[in-house]
């Protein structure tokens, strides 16, 4: 027989017994005294519960010729009775619910062993600790914040918690998790130099952009209209590719973030294209032609003979003899390499994306090495759906970026960037396959080159890039955040193995029959720090963060319109939205191609 059950019975009774007695005694005085005008005296300490039970009067002496009240008395016990069980049910659904609720899910964790302590926070992850390197980080501060030295990350026991900015940092959440409204908005707005930002939708961009405007120029490529921008970026994939190397390595890139180039069964191919594509930049670049010739020449290969006698006068030495090789070649395999070629120039039968690549007469012309001078920004906006993705330019433009800034690290002191580019990476699978992603995580912080990718599961990136890949980009995050709300059974198992164990004292107590006696024993048991279950039912407010060999940490996270500066954000927010709203119904209200057409030839018609 269980003894802990039998005692907590045996100690309900006695408290009930107690309080009813308590109780009873009371209701039985106040009634007499209130009918009778006088109070009665008890025989004992349980007269008031006899009387309650038996309805005999004897256990109560009058001193006075009253009668004692029996059944106003025995009718009021029966409500004290009725009142104190209801009170009793409510507590204990209150009870119920509040130990099935998210306050104490977060208490319990709060007080467990294993996680960082406020000393840890403090010596190691707080805005003191992330000021020690600003002298090597940003020499170009005379007097730097935390938050130029170090991504923010969310608060615990009480301070803010921050990453140094030379860490990879990887946020893991679901969809509607609150990415961007708990962190990255903040990230954006916070971050005091060149910073570069993905995204496949707006509200980043919306909540940021006024506030980004404030520190530098701010630039939106946007070639699909996602954004409601006015007057979106316009860069020209052709220009620079006078450089052969550039044209290669912008061919390989724009190749790389296609449905081909993320695929690793067709890898070979990808490459071959990537080639191909890097000689029709470089073509057209020399041969001072148009994205509609690019076009032309990237959708059949009969036409891109012409780009081979353009290289054979002006182009690279070999690069003609070479391109019509491979348009000479074998049918079959002319028409797998040009499959992936055909591919990457597919968006380009829009017209409207296509103008977007087309830089006006006055338009500004983006520089990369001016956009890394000071706090400016760049947000691509774009999706990798649709006949008009376009993954691979994006990810061209990302490549071109980031590969001045590396040369650039390496020629200046320390190796290292004096104004350190920001890359928060939102949605980036779902946009294109940056091959340099793995790469950057790695090395890109000793470099100035700082990234904040944002995932909604792991698997997610190696649907993109191949799994060992993605184990790069998990392993090379030196900072892992990880919001509630993933299903990936598997995954939530390794962070349930790198958050580390705790230890867990158990008492038990019996009672035996035969013996007439009682045991105790007790156990000491290893338990997960968190469980797989208990990472996913994280709310929304909580995050985990893993950092480097520290243990892990509990995050506070709080929205951006908790901010001091919420109003300047909200203000700027509705502002671009009411200027996104004007220019998504005049598109909505365009004519289409289409019916222009037929207007002018009623037009012709008409004047006939």
């Amino acid at each position: 027989m269980n003894d802990g059950f039998l005692g907590r019975a045996i100690a309900v009774l006695i408290a009930a017994a107690i309080v009813l007695t308590a109780v009873f005694g009371f209701l039985a005085e106040a009634v007499t005294a209130w009918l009778c005008g006088a109070r009665p005296t008890a025989t004992s300490p349980f007269a008031g519960l006899w009387l309650a039970v038996t309805g005999h009067p004897a256990a109560y002496t009058l001193p006075t010729d009253c009668t004692l009240p029996v059944w106003q008395i025995r009718v009021a016990d029966l409500l004290a009775v009725l009142l104190i069980a209801g009170l009793a049910v409510g507590v204990g659904v209150l009870v119920r619910r509040y130990r099935q609720s998210d306050r104490s899910f977060l208490a319990d964790l709060r007080t467990r062993p294993g996680f960082a302590e406020a000393g840890e926070i403090r010596d190691h992850l707080s805005g003191k600790a992330v000021l020690k390197r600003a002298a090597q980080l940003r020499p170009d501060i005379p007097k730097p914040t935390a938050t130029d030295v170090g991504w923010r990350v969310g608060r615990s026991r009480g301070r803010d918690v921050y990453v140094s900015i030379e860490d990879s940092v990887a946020l893991e959440g679901p969809p509607r998790s609150g990415k961007g409204y708990r962190v990255l908005i903040s990230a954006i707005v916070d971050w005091s130099g060149p910073l570069i930002t993905t995204s496949t939708t707006n509200d980043n961009l919306t909540a940021t952009m006024r506030m980004r405007q404030r520190r530098g120029d701010v630039h939106v490529f946007d070639p699909q209209g996602l954004s409601g921008i006015r007057h979106p970026l316009r860069v020209s994939p052709i220009t620079g590719c006078h450089d052969p190397l550039v044209a290669m390595q912008r061919g390989t890139a724009i190749i790389t973030g296609t449905a081909l180039g993320s695929s690793t069964t067709n890898a070979e191919w990808a490459q071959a294209s990537g080639v191909v594509l890097g000689r029709l930049l470089h073509a057209a670049a020399v041969g001072n032609k148009t994205i509609e010739d690019l076009y032309d020449w990237g959708t059949s290969p009969a036409l891109a003979r012409d780009a081979v006698g353009i290289l054979r006068s002006d182009g690279a030495p070999g690069w003609g003899d070479s391109l019509e090789a491979t348009i000479a070649g074998d049918d079959k395999l002319v028409s797998s390499v040009w499959f992936g070629v055909q591919g990457a120039v597919a968006p380009l039968a829009v017209p409207q994306i296509r103008d977007t690549l087309m830089p006006r007469t006055g338009d500004p012309v983006f520089d990369p090495r001016q956009f890394l001078d000071d706090a400016n920004t760049l947000y691509l906006i774009g999706s990798s759906s649709g006949a008009s993705a376009m993954g691979g330019f994006l990810g061209a433009l990302l490549d071109d970026i980031v590969e001045v800034a590396r040369i650039r690290a390496l020629a200046s002191p320390g190796a290292r960037l004096t104004h350190p580019l920001g890359l928060i990476l939102d949605e980036i699978a779902n946009m294109f396959r940056w091959g340099n992603l793995p790469r950057i995580m790695a090395d890109g912080g000793g470099r100035g080159i700082c990234t904040f990718v944002v995932l909604q599961a792991l698997s997610q990136a190696e649907t993109s890039w191949s799994k060992a890949e993605a184990d790069t980009i998990w392993a090379a995050a030196t900072a892992k955040v990880l919001l509630g709300g993933a299903s990936h059974v598997d995954h939530l198992r390794d962070v349930e193995a790198l958050l580390g164990t705790r230890q867990t004292r158990r008492t038990q107590r019996s009672w035996s029959t035969r013996e007439m006696g009682h045991s105790t024993s007790e156990q000491h048991e290893r338990l997960p720090l968190m469980s797989v279950d208990e990472i996913r039912r994280m709310p929304q407010t909580l995050g985990l963060l893993a950092y480097r060999n520290r243990r892990g940490v509990l995050l506070d996270l709080a929205g951006w319109d908790e901010r001091r500066d919420a109003h300047h954000i909200q203000t700027g927010k509705r502002a671009l939205e009411a200027e996104q709203r004007d220019v998504f119904t005049a598109t909505v209200h365009r004519p289409s191609p289409a019916a222009t057409k037929s207007a002018e030839q009623e037009e012709v018609r008409t004047d006939e």
